[in-house]
């Protein structure tokens, strides 16, 4: 199969679907290529990747509390 640039998927946080790793790594980073389009126009994710089955309102809490450069106020 020759892939082109353009049939790449990115991950796009806030924009699309959230992705993760299978192997419970968490969300796939913004930017990172989760699969591709195949020549009948469907989604392949590569194999370590599956679409979340959380929304973005759940990571963009997680990325809060896991977030060390976060400050507390009183």
């Amino acid at each position: 199969m020759k892939l082109n640039s353009t049939d790449i998927i990115y991950s796009e946080h806030g924009v699309d679907e959230c992705f993760e790793f299978k192997n419970g790594q968490g969300r796939v980073p913004e930017g990172d290529a989760v699969g591709f389009i195949d020549k009948d126009q469907n989604i392949v994710l590569f194999n370590d990747i599956v679409f979340s089955k959380y929304d973005h309102s759940y990571w963009d809490n997680y990325d809060l509390e896991q977030d060390d450069k976060r400050l507390f106020l009183p």
